[in-house]
């Protein structure tokens, strides 16, 4: 079987495909939703994104494989949406395709998949990748039991300490203290806590109002003022912000599972364990020394 390019046509039957593979822990890829119409969604933007690609393998006229590579070309690095297959052998053909096709553009390939999915894990310690990071995904749905918070979003004149604050705590994050400044507007925001001496501490967050969901990035905490409440305050302004002035209808998260204090925290504000997932990380340039 060949793998080929997805089109436009096929993005409704790929989304069908790709729902009833994500529904199921043995299958779960994290960068993905379980909801066909959000899949659908997810799988527009990918294929309009010229950085981006999928790829499929047909068996008669149903789809066998699928793999999305969402693709930052700037930075050289990709998240990988699957490979979601029916036949284990399809594995490689879909991701020798995705090697090719990217062939000198992208040199770190992320892969997000659920503890269960033995399969995935299974194919990315065959092709090199290494386990990060165990994360458990959180979920807090909209209730009537959040408190009312004053509201405190990032000044202009704590810039520069929010951009040092978070590349300290964060040195190789997907976004850093910049690129989060950049991408401040009416869905993504940045809500401080501060004193006398300056920025204590942050949260970024963001919001989808297609899906009226809101996530939770990044809480960060200046060392020397932790154990002082500062982040759960910090949490409880961005849950406030999002259910009541967003009208989100739910709130995600994921954390380290080895950060059991940072769990406790997100259990004593209402937040549920949904799913445990493994991080895995290819670097060519490693693998190819």
């Amino acid at each position: 079987m060949k793998a080929e390019m997805l089109d436009q046509i096929n993005l409704i039957q790929a989304s069908e495909f790709i729902a009833e593979k994500n529904a199921f822990p043995e299958n779960h890829i994290g960068y993905l939703g379980t909801e066909k119409n959000d899949i659908l969604h997810s799988l527009k933007e990918l294929n309009s994104d010229n950085e981006s690609a999928a790829f499929v393998i047909f068996k008669d006229v149903a789809i066998a494989g699928f793999l999305g590579v969402d693709a930052d070309l700037n930075k050289r690095n990709a998240e990988l949406w699957g490979p979601f297959i029916l036949d284990s052998e399809l594995m490689g053909h879909l991701w020798e395709k995705a090697l090719h096709y990217f062939e000198g553009q992208l040199h770190t390939y992320f892969l997000f998949a659920d503890t269960s999915n033995h399969a995935a894990a299974k194919f990315a310690l065959k092709n090199g990748f290494l386990l990060q990071s165990a994360q458990t995904y959180m979920e807090l749905k909209k209730n009537s039991g959040f408190g009312f918070k004053n509201v405190s979003l990032l000044p202009v004149h704590l810039h520069s300490d929010f951009i040092h604050l978070h590349d300290t705590l964060f040195p190789r994050a997907y976004y850093s203290g910049k690129e989060i400044i950049e991408r401040i507007n009416d869905d993504h925001k940045v809500y401080t806590s501060e004193d006398e001496n300056g920025l204590d501490g942050y949260l970024y967050a963001e919001y989808n109002r297609q899906e009226k969901e809101g996530s939770i990035e990044f809480i960060g905490v200046d060392p020397d003022k932790r154990m002082k409440g500062i982040g759960r305050n910090l949490l409880e302004m961005a849950v406030h912000d999002l259910f009541v002035n967003s009208v989100a209808n739910s709130i995600k998260l994921c954390v380290e599972t080895a950060n059991e204090k940072a769990l406790s925290i997100y259990k004593k504000a209402g937040f549920k364990v949904e799913r445990s997932l493994n991080f895995f990380k290819l670097d060519i340039r490693v693998k190819e020394q």
